[in-house]
């Protein structure tokens, strides 16, 4: 596999030397009508960044190439008040304002996507857009999956003139990687065109006995069917295969009767997963669209996306290990799980003149359709810790193999309002209908009809004020409205009331010096109220009477001071606590993973016009606060800790570049995750040294 990757890429890196069209790699300033001017949709309308009444950041394509980023959580890394914590090698979820954040694809919903499926590799997106704080308006119900806010990925589109990319990259831990981007008008106007990425990469990683191969195809096509009718299919397919892939490593306690948990000392290298273990990933992905011009200043959107996963896996995961025996309670299991979903949406957007003003109106409807097929088994048995080679191999009789099916039907209408009041003045009205049905099957059959069955045609709506004192200077604030369905049932057998609340939020967006300075400000205050309170233990029943209080600010900072140079800083302070709860954890951090103190800052600068033509340079820091498994287990934790990452670039011509990249520079030992199913350490130093090819 590594030899052909390293072949595979020289062989197309040697036609840039003959390639007869210069197509200057574009380095581009540019970013700068990117963070500023280029709309983005995440938020529901199309509008350039400093136009949403909302946080929101954009990772583009040069700040992916430079910085050599391959996954989502490469990419999630500088963007403000994000956290990521890591599942495992091929899955992360990402947390910001106390709560998880859900991902759309190019607009579309997705339920459970996190937590359930594996990421497509970033070379399938041109752009990363990422909105902070409850988004429900666009990604349906239930809300709760999109409090923290919403990570859209935008895939790659064809362009009308023939190019090709390729890059070849080798790293730390015998990491491989080659990629190819083509993009290919079919017909001479460049009206029916294509656009085709392919990837390989191989790799062991900074654990022991540990080894991972991924790859993958996406492809395009795009007609222009007419001046003003446009089409889209694409189709996207990843394979990856770990062995031995690291699950972690368990917390340790003085005996098992014993309530603390602390972190167990080991070398961050030692993988306690024993040889027999695998996992494999299957992704399909079909996406279609459409775009058709209705009027002057009307269009419609209409997508359709169906996709198919499969995740084959037999694993050992160590749990708490005792003091007092050395003694681990290893679950040990087989599971195959099945994953389609549909989703589909259909959108309108245009202008209209009403009282001497002009207006946009965003409306629409989006359907989702998941099925979460499993066969599994699994059980616990006591190993002696530190020997993995000594837990035996899981043997699976699969005539005995549990089953268990989720079927989630949700869906909505939406609609977004920007009334012009004056010429400097907005006000931005939304809402949402959505309704949910989920059924549950155990291994016997049995049906459990509808789980969110509190959650049918609920309104959820949210406004926006934004004031332009000065030109490219908006002060806006915004109310959204937080409805989130519980499963937990009352003494008297039914479902508990759904959590309601709000988030509020003001903030100033401003951009001078012809776009070269842009100084973003946010303040937001969340409370979530009747969250599931506990009233007899004994029986498992609830009430509703729990409350959370979340409140924070982020400041991000993008400029371009002069040609060539280019720095990006944010700071964001989150403060979550438990205001009343029957857990005994009143007063008590509800997000403790999230550190209460995030610092990120990076800079990067081009030479031009020098003897140095052709070279840059760049640098990266994050700095994080204390964070913890659980506030009732502070002894387990991660402290404060900053991580500095740089990379050196040259543009050797037209067609040949090429990237160094060093990432934790100082060697610093931390978790990227503590609690869960393990503590996970962070990456030690490493690099990597990359060639790209344009022609």
């Amino acid at each position: 596999m590594k030899k052909l990757l390293v072949l595979f890429a020289a062989i197309l890196c040697s036609f840039a030397a003959y390639a007869q069209q210069d197509t200057t790699e574009v380095l581009d300033e540019a970013v700068v009508a990117t963070k500023y001017l280029s709309p983005v949709k995440v938020g529901g309308m199309e509008l350039p960044v400093i136009e949403i009444p909302q946080s929101v950041s954009v990772v583009n394509p040069t700040r992916i190439r430079e910085f050599n980023m391959n996954t989502i959580d490469e990419a999630m890394r500088d963007i403000p008040g994000v956290t990521t914590i890591a599942n495992d090698y091929m899955r992360s979820q990402y947390k910001s304002r106390g709560y998880n954040m859900s991902i759309m694809y190019d607009g579309l919903p997705s339920y459970n996507s996190l937590a359930i499926s594996q990421q497509l590799d970033l070379s399938f997106y041109e752009q990363i857009e990422v909105l902070r704080g409850p988004a429900g308006m666009l990604q349906g119900a239930p809300e709760g999956l999109a409090l923290g806010g919403i990570i859209n990925l935008v895939k790659k589109t064809p362009g009308k003139d023939l190019s090709i990319n390729t890059s070849l990259s080798i790293g730390s831990w015998n990491n491989y990687r080659g990629e190819i981007d083509i993009n290919a008008p079919i017909t001479k106007d460049g009206k029916l065109r294509s656009r085709w990425v392919f990837f390989a990469n191989d790799r062991d990683f900074f654990y022991d006995r540990s080894h991972a191969t991924k790859v993958g195809a996406y492809g395009v096509l795009e007609w222009e069917a007419t001046k003003s009718t446009l089409f889209s299919v694409s189709y996207a397919y990843q394979d990856a295969k770990g062995d031995v892939l690291y699950n972690g490593l368990p917390a340790i306690r003085e005996n098992n009767d014993d309530q603390s948990r602390n972190h167990i000392d080991v070398d961050r290298t030692f993988n306690p997963t024993p040889d027999w273990d695998w996992t494999t990933w299957k992704t399909h992905e079909v996406l279609f669209k459409m775009n058709q011009r209705l009027a002057k200043n009307w269009n419609l959107s209409v997508k359709t996306n169906v996709r198919a996963q499969q995740q084959v896996n037999k694993y050992a995961f160590a749990g708490t290990v005792s003091k007092s025996d050395n003694l681990s309670n290893y679950l040990r299991g087989y599971n195959d799980e099945s994953i389609p979903r549909v989703t589909a949406a259909a959108d309108v957007t245009g202008k209209f003149r009403l009282f001497n003003q002009t207006h946009h109106l965003f409306a629409g409807a989006n359907f989702e359709n998941f099925v979460d097929d499993k066969k599994y088994l699994s059980a616990y048995t006591k190993y002696e810790w530190g020997d993995p080679f000594k837990v035996e191999d899981f043997q699976i009789p699969y005539d005995m193999l549990n089953k268990s099916k989720m079927k989630v039907t949700q869906g909505g209408v939406y609609a977004q309002l920007q009334f012009n009041i004056i010429s400097n003045l907005r006000l931005f009205l939304s809402g949402r209908f959505s309704t949910i049905q989920a059924s549950m099957y155990d291994f016997g059959g049995e049906k459990y009809t509808n789980v969110f069955e509190k959650l049918t045609w609920h309104f959820t709506p949210s406004a926006s004020l934004v004031y332009e004192p000065f030109k490219n200077v908006n002060i806006y604030t915004s109310y959204s409205d937080l409805y989130v369905p519980q499963t937990e049932r009352k003494a008297d057998g039914s479902m508990l009331d759904p959590r309601t609340g709000s988030q509020y939020e003001v903030g100033v967006k401003t951009s001078f010096w012809d776009n070269r300075l842009g100084v973003n400000v946010a303040g937001f205050y969340i409370n979530d109220n009747g969250r599931a309170y506990k009233v007899n233990p004994a029986e498992n029943t609830y009430i509703n009477g729990g409350l959370v209080e979340n409140k924070g600010v982020d400041v991000e900072i993008n400029a371009y001071p002069y040609k060539g140079l280019e720095f990006m800083t944010s700071y964001t302070f989150l403060d979550t606590h438990i205001t009343k709860s029957s857990s005994g954890d009143e007063g008590l951090a509800f997000s403790p993973v999230e550190p209460k103190h995030t610092f990120k800052f990076l800079a990067a600068y081009r030479f031009t016009g020098t003897a140095l033509d052709g070279f840059a340079l760049g640098a990266g820091v994050n700095a994080f606060s204390t964070s913890y498994a659980s506030v009732l287990t502070p002894e387990r934790n991660q402290k404060p800790y900053a991580l500095l990452n740089a990379f050196a670039s040259y543009r050797l011509n037209s067609h040949f570049s090429f990237y160094l990249n060093f990432n934790n520079i100082t060697d610093t030992v931390y978790y990227s995750r503590v609690g869960g199913n393990g503590d996970y350490f962070g990456d030690p130093f490493n690099f990597a040294l990359s060639m790209r090819c344009s022609f």
